[in-house]
């Protein structure tokens, strides 16, 4: 190690100042280099613990990482405390079994501390700030609700039914994303669910921008209307989809405009119909009744003659009645029927629909090209009429209307025919990825690697030269005085060259001395 110190303190006294200011600076970023990677790679990774937290929570917060000694970070002025990411969820844990965060709202804990002291009406408040603060935290849990409020209205109990007056409720969200409908609901019902006797039709939910996402519709015609028309519109907008996808798959996307128009019948009728037929009758029942009636002479007992035209003679005879009486009871045919008609049955249907015409790209006389536009034929036009008569049900006694036209569409030279993208278009999100790696590779072959090489030839000393070539001395003729190195032996030759050249030579026996340690 020591030798190798050496040798570069000697190579880089040997330099140049321009070579010895390129190698400190290369050192130097070099350096810097590396401590910014040790920097990176033991700086620590901080990740959010707790967002929008309150002054309270956010103290609570950091008195417990203090006294457990871990590290943290404060942001957006207290309302954000960020720790070390791999302690993260552990963190949070370990803060939910301390209660922490409690939030701005305050729930059943409340109850934590009560004293023998409190009064019937104090229990009563805490007992609904604690229900409305429950219930905002249960309403947070939604991903899309950042914070929320409840407020609840509880009205005192009466003797008297008539004075009785219903709860109510309203709800203050801020959002983080649009909130669907039937999370709305969700919420709704939530409330509702969690106090006794509030009815949903008594809540009202809003947000922060001032939109009503849900309020009370006791009107029962508001809701009705409202309801009809959320009806009518979707049913528009199916039929329109219909129509508008199946045009465009045969004229072209974007070149078809529908427009749906329904009339919903929304009256709700039950009738209800009875029919006699007299021609057609069937027994129902038939009851008989027979009765008899017979007079008959008496005898009288030992032969007594009696006298004709007497009363013994009137009294001798009996009277014998015979009747018959037939009832047949006919029912008449009855025909009912009772016929109730669906909620919301489509009356009519109005399409309205206008589809481009042709495009053509013909050359002129002075060789140039132009668009020229052309109508779409009558039969053309029935045809797509037929078929926007299928795709909507047409009915002719519902009186459904329908019209198709054929215009101009305001576009571009370039929308009608669109260009034929090449490589490049394809290319271009790769083409700065592969310039930055074209940059890299030349950075390296033309400024690392060269450097490298000249500081591995500065580095290794130079190979000692033959003793026997000599420099080039002047011809004898020309140096005069010299003597003649061709008569002169090794030994004169080398003391003349240590004389005449002695950095070479240095350089010669430094290089022979390494060569003899490698080898030892």
């Amino acid at each position: 190690m020591n030798t190798f110190i050496k040798q570069f303190i000697e190579v880089f006294r040997s330099m140049s100042p321009a070579r010895k200011a390129m190698v400190i600076g290369v050192m130097f970023m070099v350096l810097s280099g590396f401590v910014l990677m040790f920097y990176w790679a033991n700086q620590v990774d901080y990740q959010t613990l707790y967002t929008n937290l309150s002054s309270d929570d956010a103290a609570a917060i950091i008195a417990k990482l203090k006294e457990d000694n871990i590290p943290y970070k404060i942001e957006a002025e207290g309302t954000i405390v960020k720790v070390p990411v791999e302690r993260v969820y552990e963190l949070r844990l370990a803060l939910a079994s301390d209660g922490l965060p409690k939030g701005d709202s305050v729930g059943f804990e409340v109850f934590d501390n009560t004293t023998f002291s409190t009064t019937e009406f104090v229990q009563k408040l805490n007992y609904q700030r604690a229900l409305q603060g429950e219930l905002a935290r249960t309403i947070c849990q939604f991903e899309e609700v950042d914070h929320a409020r409840v407020m609840l209205v509880m009205p005192e109990d009466s003797l008297f039914i008539e004075d009785a007056k219903p709860p109510s409720a309203s709800v203050l969200l801020k959002l983080r994303s649009s909130l669907p409908k039937d999370k709305v609901a969700g919420v709704v019902h939530l409330v509702a669910s969690s106090v006794e006797g509030l009815e949903a039709n008594q809540i009202t939910v809003v947000d922060t921008s001032g939109t009503i996402l849900y309020k009370n519709e006791s009107d029962e015609e508001e809701a009705m209307a409202k309801m009809q028309t959320e009806y009518q519109r979707k049913i528009e907008q199916r039929f329109h989809t219909q129509i508008q996808s199946m045009l465009e798959r045969i004229v072209g996307e974007g070149k078809a405009i529908v427009r749906v128009s329904a009339d919903i019948d929304f009256n709700q009728v039950d009738l209800r119909e009875e029919k006699y037929d007299p021609d057609a009758s069937a027994v129902r029942s038939e009851q008989h009744k027979a009765e008899s009636s017979k007079k008959e002479r008496e005898e009288a007992p030992g032969n007594v003659e009696v006298e004709s035209g007497s009363e013994n003679q009137d009294q001798n005879l009996t009277s014998l009645t015979q009747k018959s009486d037939k009832i047949v009871n006919y029912e008449i045919s009855r025909y009912e029927k009772r016929v109730s008609k669906p909620f919301g049955e489509i009356k009519r249907l109005s399409v309205a629909s206008v589809v481009d015409g042709i495009y053509e790209m013909v050359k002129a006389a002075d060789g140039s090209e132009k668009v020229e536009y052309q109508d779409r034929s009558e039969p053309e036009l029935m045809k797509l009429e037929e078929l926007v008569k299928k795709a909507m049900g047409y009915s002719a006694d519902r009186e459904d209307q329908i019209q198709v036209s054929c215009m101009r569409f305001t576009m571009t030279e370039e929308d009608i025919f669109p260009k034929e993208r090449n490589w490049l278009v394809y290319g271009r999100p790769y083409i700065r990825p592969v310039m930055n790696l074209i940059l890299v590779l030349l950075i390296f072959f033309f400024v690392v690697r060269p450097f490298l090489k000249a500081f591995r030839q500065m580095a290794q000393p130079p190979e000692p030269e033959d003793v026997d070539r000599l420099p080039e001395l002047p011809e004898p003729e020309e140096a005069e005085g010299l003597p003649d190195i061709a008569k002169m032996s090794l030994r004169e030759r080398v003391v003349m060259i240590a004389n005449n050249y002695p950095e070479k030579t240095e350089n010669w026996v430094r290089g022979w001395i390494n060569e003899v340690e490698k080898n030892v």
